[in-house]
């Protein structure tokens, strides 16, 4: 008789031991690993998902990479922005009435410390951090600025700012060192006019009286010019005052006061015996005024225009006196890289801030960049400069006035009322602190996505102890019978089913 042996199931009983058994190497890996798997493809429909969690995970690593850097970078430009700030506080604080002292070399203790604030201020726009320039734009590899020798006396035949200065003085000053002005006068009417149509000396701004005895025309005309006519005798303290603008964009008054008895300062004329005489008498006092304001006033303004000539700030162009000659210079010239020091060499862009940025997230980026030549620095550099290279004599008369007129620039110049206007010192730091707290932000969010991210990674890949175990005894269970009976299977033949 044939017997079918698909009557036994035997085969598929062996069959089931050896799925067992891959599965129970499989759980012992997993016990061992704490991984369900070691290829993706033992993930099954979870790797798709598992691929996607592990690409955002490593972009979150990247983007951490840059969080990093930008914020190191930030720190850096912030605390040197800090002290920048306080070299400005403290120019701001020396310029003050009553602190004009000469010592043994002719030089005040303000310009002494000017020069070495100047010196610091450049040092801190030349900062580098791991061989990175952070002051000059996206131009990173050099400094930005040059060094202070170089600025104020020149290199390699270029002009440095003391020639640049001692230029724009002889062309603001004139010839007659009046300030560019000339007076005259025909019977009782004195004129003062400007000596052409050009940036320099005095301009004459306005023309006024307390009193009612001389006649008042202008300014007015190209060039301007303006006269006063004593039709009759002034009263006794009536003034004359005549409003002039300077270089520096500053206006001062020459205010001429009448008196009867002999003139006690430069701001007073005697009235004479007649019209004529009053009128000859002012003419002369006008002309001892101007060259004192040329002297004191006029210099110090020449001085800062110079300053805004050769420190051009963001968006301008170096310029020094057409010349020579230069005392009867009717124009400016642009600098160039063969003549004059060019004090910053960085990037100019139109935002500072934009020169320079970082991918911080997939639709975030960071702007950090900063430039010497913003309005804060350069104003700071420029009143600094003046200072420090201004000198002040013992035997010069007129030294204390130039100085007390310095010191009036400076302080408009570095006051605090500048401190919203775009480029300032504190401006540049606030922008730096918001691109600060955007980084910080995002790290924020980063940090908690990277925790949920790993979260779910860990409930497709790790294999639970516990889990595990409990399926590695069940499958032992299921082993065991299934052993028993393949063994007892093995054991049937016909001559025991007959029996």
């Amino acid at each position: 008789m044939i017997i079918n042996n698909s009557m036994f199931p035997a085969q598929f009983n062996y069959r089931s031991i050896a799925d067992m058994r891959s599965d129970l190497d499989v759980l012992q890996q997993q016990l061992s690993t704490g991984q369900k798997s070691q290829t993706l493809s033992g993930l099954g429909g979870d790797r798709v998902v598992d691929m996607t969690l592990r690409s955002r995970l490593s972009a979150l690593d990247s983007y951490k990479q840059n969080v990093d850097m930008v914020n190191i970078r930030i720190n850096f430009m912030s605390t040197t922005m800090s002290r920048v700030d306080e070299i400005e506080g403290a120019a701001r604080a020396s310029a003050q009435q009553g602190t004009y002292e000469i010592n043994g070399v002719n030089m005040t203790a303000a310009q002494y410390l000017a020069e070495t604030r100047m010196t610091e201020l450049i040092d801190l726009m030349n900062s580098e951090l791991n061989g990175r320039h952070l002051f000059g734009g996206n131009e990173t590899e050099k400094n930005p600025v040059e060094q202070f020798d170089a600025v104020m006396n020149g290199k390699d035949g270029k002009a440095g700012f003391r020639t640049v200065m001692a230029q724009r003085k002889m062309a603001d000053m004139g010839a007659a060192n009046m300030g560019r002005l000339t007076t005259g006068i025909v019977g009782t009417a004195v004129s003062l006019s400007e000596d052409g149509t050009h940036p320099f000396g005095f301009k004459l701004d306005s023309l006024s009286s307390d009193g009612a005895a001389a006649t008042l025309t202008g300014p007015a005309g190209a060039p301007p010019s303006l006269s006063v006519d004593f039709a009759a005798q002034p009263n006794d303290n009536e003034r004359i005052i005549i409003g002039l603008d300077m270089p520096d964009g500053r206006t001062i008054q020459a205010q001429m006061k009448a008196v009867a008895g002999p003139p006690t300062s430069s701001n007073e004329f005697q009235i004479g015996g007649t019209t004529a005489a009053t009128a000859a008498n002012f003419k002369a006092a006008l002309d001892t005024k101007l060259a004192e304001l040329t002297k004191t006033d006029l210099v110090a303004a020449s001085a800062f225009a110079a300053s805004d000539n050769f420190f051009a700030a963001n968006g301008e162009t170096t310029q020094r006196v057409d010349g020579p000659p230069y005392d009867t210079a009717t124009g400016l010239v642009a600098a160039t890289d063969t003549d004059t020091v060019i004090w910053y060499t960085g990037q100019s862009a139109t935002n500072p801030r934009q020169t320079v940025d970082a991918r911080v997230d997939e639709n975030t980026r960071v702007s950090y960049g900063a430039q010497a030549n913003e309005d804060g620095p350069t104003r700071l550099i420029r009143s600094l400069a003046v200072f420090a290279a201004e000198g002040f004599s013992p035997s010069d008369p007129d030294a204390k006035l130039k100085y007390q007129s310095l010191n009036n620039a400076v302080r408009d110049r570095l006051s605090e009322s500048h401190n919203s206007e775009k480029g300032s010192i504190e401006v540049i730091q606030m922008e730096l602190g918001l691109a600060k707290t955007t980084n910080g932000r995002i790290a924020e969010r980063q940090v908690q996505q990277k925790s949920m991210l790993d979260n779910m990674l860990v409930n497709i890949e790790e294999a639970p102890i516990e889990e595990v175990a409990m399926r590695i005894l069940s499958l032992q269970t299921r082993m065991q019978a299934s052993y028993q009976t393949a063994s007892i299977v093995s054991k049937l033949s016909l001559v025991n089913y007959v029996q």
